[in-house]
């Protein structure tokens, strides 16, 4: 086949498709009418569509509490023995003695070791 062959078909099935311009075909909208000499056309009165107006709510109030500081004291040193800790912690002699007497009579509660617990703390008992 050479170049010019699928030439003419072309050429063929343009003309076909071309020969069908201008005559009217049943159903299909007809080219609209020319008013003749001398006649007036009525205005139209083309009204534009009434503004819409669109609101938005308000957006939302957000209140952020302003921030506390919590200021704590500093915890109390911890006490060495066990004297100490019950003198802190409000005990009586006689609860301390009581406790040393729990415990198994231990000497470290006893500095000096004459029987009575707990003397640098709550003072001389002899």
């Amino acid at each position: 086949m050479n170049r010019m062959s699928w030439a003419v078909p072309a050429l063929v099935l343009a003309a076909a498709g071309l020969a069908g311009c201008g005559t009217a075909v049943p159903g299909l909208a007809a080219p609209a009418s020319q008013p003749a000499a001398g006649q007036e056309i009525a205005p139209t009165t083309v009204t534009a569509p009434a503004p819409v107006t669109v609101t938005a709510p308000p957006p939302p109030v957000v209140v952020v509490q302003p921030q506390t500081t919590v200021i704590r004291p500093p915890p109390a040193a911890p006490a060495s023995t066990p004297c100490q800790r019950l003198l802190a912690d409000g005990y009586s002699y006689s609860d301390a003695y009581s406790a040393w007497a729990k415990a198994g009579y231990p000497l470290s509660w006893d500095a000096d070791r004459d029987g009575y617990p707990c003397e640098q703390s709550y003072g001389n008992r002899n």
